[in-house]
């Protein structure tokens, strides 16, 4: 399941809208790391009833230039579930741990994923302009730079917790 709203913009717009009401609700909630101000919370489409929700990020690798994209489930504490990336190199997986699977991914298998179960308590992204770190939505992708903070902890509340 992922968080669902049509644009980055959207998104923006909704948070004051949104701050009050969707308290109660299964949201998506991006705070400034270590203050806590809360910058954005974005209601899961389903509302509580939803399944554990589930939400992806992607940026560019600093020193290859490819798209990294890493997916987190909220059990319910965030836990690294798939990194799908291309390349070989600094900061990149090289061969599977325990319990983990490196997959090749398309005809030539020049993209890999590797599916884990890494928690990831709490879950800080830093936003940094010149990875481009954005949370993809449906609708397009939120830039995490334009929330204003060096740093975002992502936590969701109000949601029921599923199996690892």
């Amino acid at each position: 399941m992922r968080w669902g709203l049509a644009t980055a913009g959207a998104a923006l717009g909704l948070a004051q809208a949104a701050a009050g009401t969707a308290a109660q609700a299964c949201a998506l909630q991006l705070l400034e790391h270590r203050s806590g101000r809360e910058l954005l919370r974005l209601p899961h489409p389903a509302g509580a009833a939803a399944p554990a929700p589930e939400l992806r990020l992607a940026f560019e690798h600093s020193v290859l230039g490819t798209t990294v994209i890493d997916r987190y489930r909220f059990t319910p504490r965030p836990v690294l579930v798939e990194e799908e990336f291309e390349g070989e190199g600094y900061g990149l997986p090289a061969a599977a741990g325990p319990g983990e699977r490196l997959e090749r991914l398309g005809p030539a298998g020049a993209r890999q994923r590797l599916v884990l179960q890494r928690p990831v308590d709490p879950l800080v992204v830093r936003a940094l302009p010149a990875q481009g770190m954005r949370l993809l939505l449906p609708g397009g992708a939120l830039p995490l730079a334009a929330l204003g903070a060096a740093a975002v902890e992502i936590r969701a509340e109000g949601c029921p917790a599923a199996a690892p």
